[in-house]
């Protein structure tokens, strides 16, 4: 999937990112001099954290020497760590980080722009994605995965699969919404969906105000407000929500595992949702980081992760199983398409936003 807001599971399980912290360290082998080399990395708590470390760090583990310190959380309390070592011994030499939270630890020169001519598989990389994991015409990050917002759903109880966003006002689900707050990324980007789809955009005041009052519409029909991942799952297992503004990977997750979820792209568009790594500033160990980046963008370690986790690639040289292109929308076509909030206008207003919110379902 985060910042200022805030994005599972071995292939064919089902995922919940629990974004509480805690902390996990993995060791390497090898007896060469490499043996004696260590990165730290972070990777989000969960199982999305355990299929990153089988996909990702295992294998570098494997074929380098080099030992992992893998650090499992979330965004907000990585970006706080490096804001307070402030470029200096940083806690992480490699950072996963959603554009809520790269944008302003780039701002803050809390991460190292890339030489994007020493990762062997930037070429392969989605220039959208590589995109959005820039600041400022520089490039900071390299595209993991990209998950689509889109509205998932209860298929024992929504018959009629959702066309767009606008059926989440649909009178027949009230009281069974769910609605994410907008300090957390499917919120935020439900409301740029709803902002975008009418022809606005979020740098327009008048737009976000039609938002408002069409957001409004929803008082006294949300049954619940999840503000994390474990949250938005159980009140959908649960049966208190039959339809919410989430993440498509996610939501097809849960299906694999058995529950009665399904999930629709909003004709209108979905809303991207990528997930990135970056190096920080100031680390002593940029040589490593570059070269777990190049094990983080190949193809043959992207593909697993990708199809256990149900988010498209950054690689777009994979080939994907059919169940998967059967499924999840993705390619340069898709990404290009997509709706993507714009940060630099929402990160300084999230605060107001978000009072707003409040003042309609507090």
């Amino acid at each position: 999937m985060r910042g200022g807001t805030t994005r599972l599971a071995a292939t064919g399980t089902a995922i919940v990112l629990a974004l509480a912290a805690c902390g996990g360290v993995d060791t390497g082998g090898g007896s060469t001099d490499a043996a004696k080399q260590e990165i730290t990395v972070t990777a989000f708590a969960g199982a999305w954290g355990e299929l990153f470390k089988k996909s990702f760090v295992e294998p570098f583990q494997r074929d380098t020497g080099v030992k992992v310190n893998l650090v499992y959380g979330a965004n907000a309390e990585w970006l706080t760590k490096l804001r307070a070592a402030a470029g200096k011994n940083p806690p992480f030499d490699v950072i996963a980080f959603t554009p809520d939270a790269s944008r302003p630890a780039a701002a803050a020169g809390l991460l190292q722009p890339l030489q994007t001519d020493r990762l062997a598989h930037w070429k392969e990389l989605d220039p959208v994605l590589a995109e959005k994991s820039a600041h400022d015409g520089k490039q900071y990050g390299v595209p993991l995965t990209t998950g689509s917002t889109g509205l998932m759903y209860r298929t024992d109880k929504i018959k009629n699969p959702p066309a767009d966003w606008s059926d989440i006002f649909d009178k027949q689900y009230c009281g069974h919404v769910a609605l994410p707050p907008l300090t957390y990324n499917p919120g935020l980007e439900f409301f740029s969906a709803l902002v975008t789809s009418q022809g606005g955009k979020l740098s327009d005041p008048a737009a976000v105000d039609k938002a408002f009052d069409q957001l409004a519409k929803l008082k006294g029909c949300v049954s619940s407000f999840p503000a994390n991942a474990g949250n938005a799952a159980t009140v959908m297992e649960n049966g208190d929500a039959w339809i919410m503004p989430f993440w498509d990977g996610r939501a097809f997750a849960m299906a694999q595992a058995g529950s009665p979820i399904g999930f629709a792209y909003p004709k209108s568009g979905p809303v991207g949702a990528l997930t990135s790594y970056f190096v920080a500033a100031g680390t002593t160990k940029s040589e490593l980081a570059t070269k777990f980046l190049d094990y983080l963008t190949a193809a043959p370690n992207q593909k697993p992760f990708a199809e256990g986790t149900w988010y498209a690639a950054g690689n777009d040289t994979i080939t994907y199983s059919k169940e998967f292109d059967q499924r999840v929308q993705h390619g340069p076509e898709v990404f290009r398409k997509f709706t993507w909030v714009d940060y630099a206008v929402a990160t300084p207003k999230l605060n107001e936003w978000q009072q707003r919110w409040n003042q309609i379902f507090g």
